[in-house]
């Protein structure tokens, strides 16, 4: 079955859009998103790992650390035209 977000990266890909997965380089992108925030800064439009990119598959690192929950506010307000994609999961299965 795979990943919804890896599928929803590899559509905005194959559209040619510079499309993103979990990951910004070498970091997990809600670090990069979180940074930015924290520093004052737009979510995306400072942080050298986030830079460029018009599609972000998944920003979280898992449950535990949910960037676009913690800090929706901030991202709302900081990209204002954004398009959000809510997928569902399976919690137990996508935890383990």
């Amino acid at each position: 079955m795979g990943s919804t977000s890896l599928h929803i990266h590899s559509y905005f890909d194959c559209g040619g859009y510079k499309s993103v997965h979990w990951k910004c380089g070498k970091r997990y992108c809600g670090e990069c998103i979180e940074d930015a925030i924290q520093a004052g800064s737009s979510p995306l439009s400072t942080s050298k790992c986030t830079k460029n990119f018009g599609s972000y598959a998944q920003i979280d690192r898992g449950p535990e650390h949910l960037v676009q929950v913690n800090y929706l506010n901030e991202i709302l307000h900081g990209v204002p035209n954004a398009t959000f994609i809510l997928t569902f999961r399976n919690m137990t299965n996508w935890y383990k």
